[in-house]
Parts: structure tokens; C-alpha cells; sequence
């Protein structure tokens, strides 16, 4: 009798450990969809995760961030392809990562009202961040360590901005980024992660944009006088003929 009941509890962990392996890239990307949905309060969609037990290793495809409401481009950010690794050293409250990789990073830049979509997504990141820091020093006086991250190679490479303005619509190439040793030895609180990657990308992304700003700057003053110039012109109605017009052409105006 004994021997049946353990042979069964054998197979019945046998079976749990089966199902765990086969259905444990399914949770782990509705896990992975959820905590970015609250971190953001907006929208996630991850396509596909695939994980590799034995080399420790998981895949993420195509990430899509919906933009905050009241924008008009449907994401604010997607993500072609995320690989990150697992080293030996983690232990207990420290996860540390061989490599973290972000291949294919698009943003989307637009201006909405006086405010700016990604500076949006990155104060939610910020406030999620600080009520995380609340729940981890009532952790702390209760005795309990909250989870931290270190990654030995941080990689953000083909990383892109498409700016869409109503004077100016380009997409901006940033330069590869790489970071050795990110966190630090004692490795950063996980709730902080994002908004530090999202504060990296968009420093760098911001020095790209600063050097195309003398172009948007003279687009927009372009722009303006060119519609200054054409109302006070259309005001002639019929004065207004086609040498005039052509003048203006000519201006680039």
C-alpha cells in the first residue's frame, strides 16, 4: 500500500514538474505582461517568450507599449527582441544577470496638450518606483529584504526614435549603448529597474535629438513665417497674384 501511494506521488510530481516546463513560458509572459501593464498603467502586449532551462536563458519578442491616452500613435515604445541570462552568482535577494539585451528599441516622440508622451510613461514609472521604496523600508523594519537585480552586461542596441511633430517627422538613430556592471555590486531594487533603463535610453536618445535640434528649430521658425507671411498675403484675395506666390516658393517659404 505504501509503495503504490509513494509510486503515485512520484508520478504526480512528475507530472507537476511536466506541466510546470510546458506551461511555464505562457505564465511567465502573462507574469512579465501584468507587473510592466502596472508599472506603466497602460497596456502591454508581449508576443512571444521562450525560455531555455538549461543555458538559463529567456527570449522576449515583440513588445508593444500602448501610449498614454489622448495621443494619437498607438505605441509609445516597441521592442523587437529582449535576451536576458541568468549567472551562477545569484543567490538568495540578489538576482544577477550574465547579459541583458534590448534589441530594437522604437520609440515614438508627440506632444500632446503641453505634455510629452514618454515623460508621461516615465513619471508612472518614477510614482510606482517611490510607492515600491515605501513597501520596501516597512520590509526592512520587519526584518525582510526586498529583492534586488545586477546585470554584468546591459545592452540597448538598433535603438530608434521616430520624433512626430507637426513640423517635423523623422527617425533618429541612437548609437549602441553598453554598460558594464549596472546596479553596482549590491545590485539596484527591482522596482527601480525600469525607470532607470527608461531614464538611460532617453539621455541618450535626448543627446540625438539635440543634435538634430538646429534642424527642427529652423523647420518650425520656417514653418511659422511661412504661415504668418501667406495669411497677410491671402488677406489681398485677388491683389495677391502668381509672381508673388512664386517669390515665396522661391524663399522656400
Amino acid at each position: 500500500m505504501m509503495k503504490k501511494i509513494f509510486y503515485y506521488f512520484i508520478i504526480l510530481l512528475a507530472i507537476m514538474a511536466t506541466a510546470t516546463v510546458v506551461f511555464f513560458d505562457d505564465l511567465a509572459k502573462n507574469a512579465v505582461e501584468s507587473y510592466a501593464q502596472r508599472s506603466l498603467n497602460t497596456p502591454v502586449k508581449v508576443t512571444e517568450l521562450r525560455s531555455d532551462w538549461s543555458a538559463k536563458k529567456i527570449n522576449i519578442d515583440f513588445i508593444e507599449v500602448k501610449n498614454p491616452s489622448n495621443f494619437n500613435n498607438e505605441n509609445a515604445f516597441v521592442l523587437n527582441h529582449l535576451s536576458a541570462t541568468l549567472a551562477n552568482e545569484t543567490q538568495d535577494k540578489l538576482i544577477v544577470l550574465d547579459q541583458l539585451e534590448f534589441d530594437g528599441l522604437l520609440f515614438t516622440l508627440e506632444q500632446d496638450q503641453g505634455k510629452v508622451n514618454l515623460v508621461e510613461l516615465l513619471k508612472k514609472l518614477d510614482q510606482q518606483s517611490i510607492q515600491t521604496k515605501d513597501k520596501v523600508s516597512v520590509q526592512k523594519s520587519t526584518g525582510k529584504l526586498p529583492y534586488r537585480l545586477k546585470i554584468k552586461t546591459l545592452s540597448l542596441i538598433n535603438t530608434q526614435l521616430f520624433v512626430d511633430t507637426q513640423w517635423f517627422k523623422e527617425t533618429v538613430k541612437v548609437p549602441d549603448i553598453i554598460i558594464v556592471n549596472f546596479g553596482n555590486d549590491q545590485g539596484i531594487l527591482l522596482a527601480q529597474v525600469g525607470p532607470e533603463l527608461m531614464k538611460l535610453a532617453l539621455r541618450h536618445i535626448q543627446t540625438e535629438v539635440e543634435k538634430n535640434g538646429l534642424r527642427l528649430s529652423e523647420q518650425e521658425i520656417k514653418e511659422s513665417a511661412r504661415r504668418q507671411i501667406r495669411g497677410k498675403l491671402d488677406e489681398l484675395g485677388a491683389d495677391l497674384d502668381n509672381k508673388a506666390r512664386k517669390w515665396l516658393n522661391k524663399l522656400g517659404l
